[in-house]
């Protein structure tokens, strides 16, 4: 089989000049960092496979699925361009070894799939005050988001299991990347090995401000499992700026870090 010959090459953008700041948070009074939920889920396949090094990097072909909207809808919710997103995920990948499959670089092993936007929870409560009970109709899927896998490492009870259910309801702007093994793709399977979820409760700030600082906080952890969830405080880019300068192309690396070969 013939290795593609697609390059992904990123347009320079600002995120900031695309997508307003939401509700107008933004000014005196604005946070200045989040705390980033990074969860890791590996499975049995991907377990086979090592964590690339400098030595030893991994080849992908990109698949840039974009923006999402799940759970209760939000008036006014603006998505960013796509083109500046997928550059900082690129640029994440290749701090972790990871490299977009070039004309000149080994055949790829992983094909990877990114999106992002907002999952918001959809609770009904009763407003009966004799039976206050509410029905949380989306919680599988907040609850994927925000635990994963590492649900089963929780305990029934504790403080870990209910900052886990706060979390679920809570309002979040997610990234996620997933991988696939690509030889399998190339014959229509459909084979996870791991797949990473980086979110952020969404009050006071926008989607364009913390999408770099999920990326940023889930880079170091690309393919390989976390236990439990971890939180990790990430500074917010000052007004949703998201500088990205020159279009390039990742290509196979020379030395103690990628080349870039300008398009």
């Amino acid at each position: 089989m013939s290795r593609p010959k697609l390059l992904v090459v990123i347009i320079g953008a600002t995120l900031a000049s695309a997508l307003p700041t939401r509700a107008g948070f933004l000014g005196f009074g604005a946070p200045t960092d989040t705390n980033v939920n990074v969860v890791v889920d590996m499975t049995d396949e991907g377990k086979k496979f090592a964590p690339p090094t400098k030595e030893k990097p991994a080849f992908y072909f990109p698949v840039v699925a974009g923006y999402r909207e799940e759970g209760a809808l939000v008036a006014g919710e603006k998505k960013p361009p796509t083109n500046p997103v997928a550059h900082l995920l690129a640029k994440a990948l290749a701090a972790q070894n990871y490299y977009v499959v070039g004309t000149k670089t080994p055949a790829p092993t992983l094909l990877l799939v990114f999106h992002w936007g907002y999952m918001n929870p959809q609770i009904d409560e009763n407003p009966d005050p004799d039976n206050p009970q509410k029905t949380f109709w989306n919680q599988r899927e907040m609850l994927a988001l925000v635990a994963g896998n590492t649900l089963k490492n929780v305990g029934q009870f504790g403080f870990e299991r209910e900052d886990i259910l706060q979390a679920a309801q809570d309002e979040r702007y997610f990234v996620i990347v997933s991988a696939y093994d690509f030889k399998a793709a190339t014959e229509k399977k459909k084979v996870l090995l791991w797949r990473a979820k980086m979110s952020t409760p969404s009050n006071r700030v926008s989607l364009a401000e913390v999408l770099p600082s999920m990326i940023t906080a889930g880079g170091p952890r690309f393919g390989r499992e976390t236990k439990l969830p971890e939180s990790v405080t990430a500074a917010i880019a000052k007004e949703g700026k998201v500088e990205i300068g020159t279009p390039t192309v990742v290509k196979e690396p020379a030395s103690d870090s990628a080349t870039s070969k300008k398009k």
